[in-house]
This record gives structure tokens, sequence and C-alpha cells, in this order.
């Protein structure tokens, strides 16, 4: 007996082949059909000889998960606009303008939510005599038969669209409901009445609400950002990603959402959703296309209403060795010399988001083994690291800095890694277990290396101890890096940087050969990918003692005397390395 399948078996079919986490399956991608697309990208000069071969090893390599247009995009070969156009030509389908998109679903009954999500589908018109639909990438696995499927006999007319205007289209037309249902329940009164909290608890558990926060989320993952920001306006909310550390401003939302959005959030992180005059932390875990992300949540009330940041930690995505964070072969050695002596105090300084904890994490990953004891006080413990004992910050309960040092001295650890130095008390015991055999690691918010003595002084600490403790200062900042697959060599004729007086000199007059960032898909069109440190590194050593407690000449003198370079200098090596730009070097340090 025949059995038929209905139109939701179809779709789940499709669903089950290209897997539950939004990921494709390895795809055979080198089919006929692809490889006359491959073969026609290089007959129109469309690829270099270099860029042929390296997109056919990666297809005839089986090892992909991506398609060829995905392949081509996430390597920079050419623009998705551009892509998509030879598409057009070589498969005689048309590029849909973006007024030609419908401003509300089409054929509800054909197609369920996810399917049109998950695969970037769009309806554009439906009719007795043929059916529109708009798609981004023809190439998905199984996506023309599932489309075949559904839609039957009737003639069918496949539209291709950008990735950005289907997205927008689909969460116009799909999410209808999501201002409706906020604006069910609305209010600015900071206190609450029993009733408004059951409407707000109904409310964040509404499937709109809860999908929004949802994409909100994984959107800002998927773009390797650091942090959500959610701030209401007068009139709107303001969504931002901070992204390689500078600020991306994404769709403004509206102002009616505000109350919903931050209700999820609160019941997620297990925060006072009646609270609403003052300022809260909480945490929660997610995890997005098979990646860990502990999300940290602080919430600030405003003139507007509340104010979110989710600071977002990856706890796969980092490496916490030296190479990886960016670190000139020079800088790197003499940190490897500071953290081979048995006790002392390293300090590692900079603003917030310079990197500091990262560079702690690396420093503690070099120093662990079997034959020490590392412990660690953090506030909060933002990766967790095998063999090494770490404790979680706890002022409610009486832990904080100074009485969990206190502690860990007892436990006679060899290395005790402090995760900031905040107050004179803290300073104090640190340094002195620092004197008594432990090798401290910890932070300080300076702007240079130099500036750590004096702020260490200010914290009240007697100047002898200071230097008899301090072995090492680490100052840092990070730039952002260029893109691979779209930087472009250029010579500029004049580079400054800062010379043995602190101020700006010529120190070529001549043309030097640098990169400048352009944008592709890769990268989001910000000719920047990631972020690399740039960095001084302050060794003292007795010699240092003698000539600082001597004051025979000013503290930046000595130090560049005994070897310390300029963090502006180690950040134009990476220019002529073409790892950054000047611009970008400029933005961070000179600004």
């Amino acid at each position: 007996m025949l059995k038929t399948r209905t139109r939701d078996e179809g779709l789940n079919e499709l669903e089950s082949e290209t897997g539950s986490d939004n990921r494709s399956p390895p795809l055979r991608v080198f089919s006929a059909e692809a490889q006359a697309v491959f073969q026609c990208m290089c007959e129109e000069g469309l690829l270099s000889s270099q860029e042929a071969g390296k997109l056919r090893m990666l297809l005839e390599s089986g090892q992909t998960d991506l398609t060829i247009m995905q392949l081509v995009l996430k390597m920079g070969m050419l623009s998705e606009r551009d892509f998509l156009e030879f598409l057009g030509r070589r498969m005689d389908l048309k590029l849909l303008p973006r007024e030609r998109y419908p401003s509300q679903r089409i054929a509800e009954d054909l197609f369920n939510r996810r399917f049109l999500e998950q695969h970037r589908v769009i309806v554009v018109s439906d009719s007795e005599e043929f059916i529109e639909i708009c798609i981004n990438d023809p190439f998905v696995p199984g996506l023309a038969e599932a489309l075949s499927f559904v839609i039957g006999k009737r003639p069918m007319k496949i539209r291709l669209g950008l990735q950005q205007d289907i997205d927008e289209v689909l969460s116009l037309v799909l999410d209808e409901d999501l201002n409706e249902a906020a604006s069910r329940y609305e209010t600015r009164d900071t206190v609450l009445l029993d009733r408004d909290i059951r409407h707000l608890k109904e409310l964040a558990s509404e499937a709109p609400v809860i999908k929004l926060v949802n994409e909100l989320i994984q959107d800002a993952i998927r773009r390797n950002a650091s942090d959500i920001h959610i701030e209401p306006q007068s009139d709107s909310i303001k969504l931002r990603n901070r992204i390689d550390g500078v600020l991306v401003s994404g769709q403004d939302m509206p102002l009616s959402l505000i109350a919903a959005i931050v209700s999820r959030i609160k019941i997620l992180s297990a925060l006072d959703i009646a609270q609403r005059r003052t300022p809260q932390d909480g945490r929660f875990d997610t995890n997005i296309d098979g990646q860990d992300v502990d999300i940290r949540v602080s919430i600030l009330p405003t003139i507007h209403g509340e104010s979110v940041v989710l600071r977002l930690l990856y706890k796969k995505a980092i490496r916490f060795d030296f190479d990886s964070l960016g670190f000139s072969e020079e800088n790197k050695n003499r940190i490897l010399r500071v953290l081979g002596k048995p006790h002392g105090l390293v300090l590692v300084t900079g603003p917030t988001g310079s990197g500091k904890s990262t560079t702690l994490y690396a420093m503690m990953q070099e120093v662990n083994d079997s034959e020490k004891k590392i412990m660690s006080v953090e506030d909060p413990v933002e990766y967790k690291i095998d063999g090494i004992n770490q404790i979680q910050v706890n002022p409610e309960v009486g832990v904080g800095f100074s009485e969990a040092l206190r502690a860990i001295v007892r436990h006679d650890p060899e290395v005790i890694m402090v995760g900031e130095m905040r107050d004179a008390e803290t300073a104090e015991i640190a340094i002195r277990a620092s004197m008594t055999g432990h090798l401290i690691l910890t932070t300080l918010h300076t702007n240079n290396a130099v500036a750590s003595i004096e702020r260490l002084l200010d914290l009240g600490i007697d100047r002898s101890f200071v230097f008899t403790s301090l072995i090492a200062v680490v100052a840092q900042r990070l730039v952002r890096r260029l893109c691979e697959y779209c930087r472009e060599p250029v010579e500029m004729d004049r580079i400054l940087v800062d010379g043995e007086d602190a101020s700006l000199q010529a120190v070529d007059d001549g043309s030097v050969q640098c990169h400048r960032a352009v944008g592709c898909e890769a990268c989001n069109h910000t000719g920047y990918s990631g972020r690399i440190s740039i960095s001084e590194v302050m060794l003292v050593n007795d010699d240092f003692r003698a000539e600082a407690l001597a004051g025979s000449d000013s503290m930046m003198n000595i130090a560049r005397a005994h070897g310390m370079g300029s963090m502006v200098s180690d950040g134009f090596q990476k220019v002529c390395l073409g790892e950054t730009t000047v611009d970008e070097l400029f933005r961070v340090v000179m600004e």
C-alpha cells in the first residue's frame, strides 16, 4: 500500500536532514550543478587562480559543511550582491529588489515559521497561476525538493534575495503579533501591583517575546559580539552590539517592548521581576550552534526605563596563550622570564576592556602544572581552568577580595591570582604575600606600566615595599585585527610613533608598506576580524630598584633604560606586519 506524506512530514524530513541546531550536515557541494557554477566563475574571471585553487580544495575535501555560496562569501572572494547577480545570470534567476518584498505574510498555511526562518524563504506572491518564492542560497541541501513537495504541481517562480533583506522582511511579517502582545501591558510606574507582576510574567512567557530575546542573543553570538546593549530612549529602544571593542548599532525597536524584553531577561537570570528602581546583576547560560556561552546580566534603571547590558563569555572561543593573544616575541619572552620566578608581584594594567583578565588566564595557564598549587580569587570567575582552585567573590556573605586572599595564603599555594586590587587592604595583603614566597598575579586600572607604581603608592603602600615586591608590570590595549581576506596594501609617507621622551616623532620620512581596512562578507564589511594586544612590559630587577629608590632619574627613563619598549612602538610593529592599521592604533592609544 502506497503511503502518502503530509506537508509537515515533508518539511520535517528537511529539518531532520539539516539538523535541529540550524547547521547543515556535511554536504557534497561538488555536485554537477555546483561544479558547473565553479567552472563558470573561473571562466568569467571572478576568481583568481589562487582563490580558485583554495575553493576547489575545500569543495573536493568533503570536510566542509558549507555550501559553495557560503564558502565564497565567508572567504571574501565576492560580495553577496555580486555572487547573487552572477547566479542570476548563470541560473536565469532574478535578484528581487527591496521594494518588491511583501509587507505581510503570504500563504501562511504552506510553510511553518521555523522553516521560513531557518532556510531564509519568503513567499512573495501566491495566485492560481503560480507561486513566487524568494530564497537566499539555492544550494541549501534538499531545499528545492522541499519547496516542490509542499507547493505541488503549481508553477513556481524562484527569486534570489539578499540575506539582510530577507531577514528584515521575515522579522517584519512574522512578528506582527509581538507588538500586539506587548501593547496589552505597558507601564512606566516604578511601583508594580501584584496584577502588574502577573501580567509581566505572562507577557515574558509568550512565544513572540521569547523568540525576540532569543534572536537578539543568537544574532550577537553569531557576530562574535562581546556585549549586547539594550537601551530605552524617549521614543524607541536602541540596540547595540560591541564587536571587536566597537559598538555597532542594530535596528531600533518600539519602546512598548521594553517591559517585555527586560522581564524575559530577568526571568532567565533569576532576578526580581517586580524590582525596577534599583540595579540588579545576574547570569544565565545558553548554547548557540553547539557553543556554550555564559551571559552576565546587568540591569540599571534610567529615566526612560530599565537599561540592560548582557556580557557574553564564550567558554571555548578563547585560547589562553600569548601567541594567539598577539604578544610580540620580545614581550612574550620577557613575561615568561618573570613567570619562572618563585615569588614576587606581577601586575597587568589597562582600562576596562583591554584584555587584562585574558592575559591573567594566559599567565596561569603557563605556570599550571602538577607540581604547583595555584589558587585564584575572582569577581566573577569568567573561565574555569582545570588544575586551578578558583574562588568566587561573594560580598553578601562576607567573602571579598581581602577576606578570600587571607584564607588563600593559609593554603600555602605557589601562585595566587587576584582578579583586581581594588582597595588598600587587598593591595597590602597581596604585596606581603609576594614577599613571603608566593607569586602574585593581579590587575590595576592605570594607563601605562610606570603609572602603576604611583597607583600603589596612592593606595598607601610603603615605597620600599612596592619596589621590594614588584617584579613586572604588563600594560596593554586591544586593537582590531585586519581581516585577512580583504586587507589591501598601501604606502604611507610618514609614520608617527612616540619616542624616548613620549612625544610624537617621525621615525621614517620615506614610504612604509602598510595595509588598510576594506571590508567584505567575512568581516561584516568592517575590514577587521578579531583583536590583538599591544603592550609594554616593565621588568623590575635589583638595579631598577636601586635607581628608583635613589631617585636618580624619572621612572619612565629608568624603565626605558632597562629595556621597556612603548605600547605605541609595539603597535607600530603590528602595523608594519599588516596585522592592524595606523588609524586603529591611533584610535586606541592616541585618543
